[in-house]
């Protein structure tokens, strides 16, 4: 692999036809061609990179992951295939590895890219320093894959699953209402979008949060090609037809919008941009790559939607006039309207929406309808009674015929309605491991642990989630989860740690990771003291349920996108601000430390919640900087060039 500088500050211009791959921060962009793939920055669209790629490779496919973005360069041969990790502000190879067999690159989200061959499929994390494969346990070979939220979004022979990259392990399954060729597939944290072989000018949607979504989107024309990002809601799509670029927002906000790409007029390939900017990149051979951002006011609900073109570099105060003539021609402009405004594309043809999974119905309203009234009874001829009754109050008139006895009425069981409810979430849930209906993990911890503790039993470990969860987020192996759950159920019972010779037990005679020289003590995930192993009290904070102590907690705790330690220049501003400001950037949560918060502490809390740790350092600091992601803040320029590390 050749990586090479790019000094051309002119835009960019593909020689053939391209792909286009934009980094989840939106701020890089690959132009990847035949024979190489370039580096454009966001949102200008300056050309400053090249990475050539293998010639004798059947086919290449590029990915972005980590921030700062890093790009996998994965090349496929008869037999196996290579991956390289690339640095593009070198341009510098990082790490590269082979897989022994040929695979596709799919998708990538995070950390984390997606490789799929003809007998399984490969999860690839990149480090700073590193990138290492791992087998994901699938039930089929899928058919295609997308990024949704921080997961991996796969389509199944009759299903669709969430991959969770992290863990590798499915999140929860979407079964098809009938069997489809999913040819794309994408989605967020609140839909999933996919277009299907047999119909392939619509974008149908299931809804994960439910907010009154339109289940599809019709395109006057089939779609060639449809990109998304997964934390935004909105789609762009290719006609296959005619080359014009479509966007879909699929809240149903607003309605589909037609962009202009002079001087592109038939796309090749597009890609959404969604960072410091909302937009879509589209690139076209022998023609300048073009972005057209899509401001905020196009997600307005009562605005009309307008798309403001912005092509790289191609500016010219020549034939100005002539070229708005011929858009405005093009796309139908009145006379006075303004040179940017594009009209919106007439309201798609009403079709029969394809069944998809429907949401549950609303609750019925547990209180018993009233009683139907009792059947009219037909009145008596009254008697009058006699004077002398009238008058000493002893009536001796006959008796009233009594009423006829209505039919009895069985009460109507109240709550009917929520058993019906009950068993309906039962059926559509069954056998989700996402769900956890009895939340009786501690409890069977609780009671494994008892058998473990001080005895020679021999039984397997409980399985939990959460366990599993700070495996991954540590990066143990799935066969030291045995210990992890020992050391939190000894807590569970109260006790100061296990015993080294039950951890090294549950291990399978580990006797390293049971004394203090494994894994499990490098990562900071056990204490070793007295003769005891103890798990770590982040550890042990997270399991609880409890707030963190070394830090504030800023944004939601998931997939961490950072690759290693960045450095922030910044003079005062308190560290939970910054941390808002760069949340977008790092991905997953950002852990702002204390002011006398241990940064060794702050550092396994982080990693624990499934977050960055963010503290401020001084000029004449010296810090032991690992892997690790981190976000180092310092005040002077100069001390975080001395740092030696990228500049988030």
């Amino acid at each position: 692999m050749v990586a090479r500088g790019v000094n051309e500050a002119s835009g960019y211009t593909p020689a053939g036809r391209a792909r286009v791959a934009v980094a989840g921060d939106g701020t890089l962009a690959a132009i990847i061609e035949p024979a190489r793939a370039v580096v454009l920055e966001l949102p200008g669209g300056a050309p400053f990179a090249e990475i050539g790629v293998d010639p004798d490779a059947e086919a290449s496919e590029v990915a972005w992951v980590g921030a700062p973005p890093r790009l996998v360069v994965l090349s496929r041969h008869a037999a196996h295939s290579t991956v390289h990790l690339v640095d593009p502000y070198g341009p510098r190879t990082i790490a590269e590895i082979r897989l022994e067999a040929p695979m596709r690159l799919y998708t990538s989200v995070g950390a984390h890219a997606l490789a799929v061959g003809a007998v399984g499929a490969a999860v690839l994390t990149a480090t700073e320093t590193h990138l290492a494969p791992y087998q994901f346990p699938s039930r089929g070979v899928p058919v295609t894959a997308g990024a949704a939220g921080a997961n991996f979004m796969v389509a199944l022979a009759g299903s669709i699953e969430e991959w969770d990259p992290q863990a590798r392990i499915p999140r929860r399954r979407l079964k098809l209402p009938r069997p489809a060729v999913i040819t794309a597939l994408g989605g967020s944290d609140r839909v999933v979008w996919m277009v299907t072989q047999s119909d392939p000018t619509r974008v149908e949607v299931i809804p994960l949060v439910n907010r009154g979504q339109p289940k599809s989107h019709e395109l006057p024309e089939p779609i060639a090609h449809v990109t998304g990002h997964p934390r935004s809601d909105l789609v762009a799509c290719v006609g296959a037809e005619s080359g014009k670029v479509y966007v879909v927002d699929l809240d149903g906000r607003t309605r589909m919008r037609l962009l202009a790409l002079d001087p592109i007029d038939r796309a090749d390939a597009i890609a959404l941009v969604h960072g410091r900017m909302i937009g879509v990149l589209a690139a076209q051979a022998g023609k300048r790559v073009g972005i057209v951002p899509l401001d905020g006011r196009d997600l307005d609900l009562e605005t009309q939607v307008t798309a403001r073109p912005v092509l790289t570099a191609r500016r010219t105060d020549e034939g100005t006039d002539e070229a708005l003539d011929a858009k405005r021609s093009t796309l139908g402009h009145d006379e006075d309207a303004p040179a940017h405004e594009l009209r919106p594309s007439p309201p798609p043809p009403v079709r029969a929406a394809t069944p998809l999974p429907e949401p549950l119905p609303p609750l019925p309203d547990p209180t018993p309808p009233p009683l139907p009234p009792s059947p009219p009874v037909p009145s008596a001829p009254r008697l009058m009674p006699s004077p002398d009754s009238m008058w000493t109050g002893r009536g001796t008139a006959a008796p009233l015929a009594a009423p006829p006895e209505p039919a009895p009425v069985p009460p109507p069981d109240r709550f009917s309605p929520w058993k019906e409810r009950i068993a309906e979430v039962q059926a559509r849930t069954e056998g989700l491991p996402w769900l956890d209906a009895k939340a009786v993990w501690r409890d069977d911890l609780v009671t494994w642990g008892r058998a473990m503790l001080g005895t020679v039993a021999e039984r397997p470990a409980p399985r939990a989630t959460q366990l599993d969860a700070l495996a991954a987020r540590f990066e143990l192996a799935p066969e030291l989860v045995p210990a992890l759950a020992l050391l939190y159920a000894a807590h569970l019972l109260g006790e100061r740690g296990a015993a080294p010779a039950d951890v090294a037990r549950v291990l399978g005679r580990r006797w390293d990771e049971a004394l203090g020289t494994g894994r499990l003590a490098a990562r900071g995930v056990a204490r070793y003291a007295k003769s005891r192993v103890a798990l770590a009290a982040p550890l042990q904070r997270v399991l609880d349920e409890l707030p963190p102590v070394t830090g504030t907690l800023v944004g939601t705790p998931g997939e961490v996108a950072l690759l290693g330690p960045c450095v922030v220049v910044d003079a005062g501003t308190p560290l939970a601000a910054l941390a808002e400001r760069y949340l977008v950037r790092v991905g997953g949560a950002i852990l702002a430390a204390h002011g006398e918060a241990d940064p060794g502490e702050l550092m396994v809390e982080a990693r624990a919640r499934g977050a960055v740790p963010m503290l401020r350092i001084a000029a004449a600091e010296i810090l032991e900087l690992g892997t690790d992601p981190a976000v180092l803040v310092i005040d002077d320029e100069a001390a975080a060039a001395q740092l030696d590390v990228p500049k988030l």
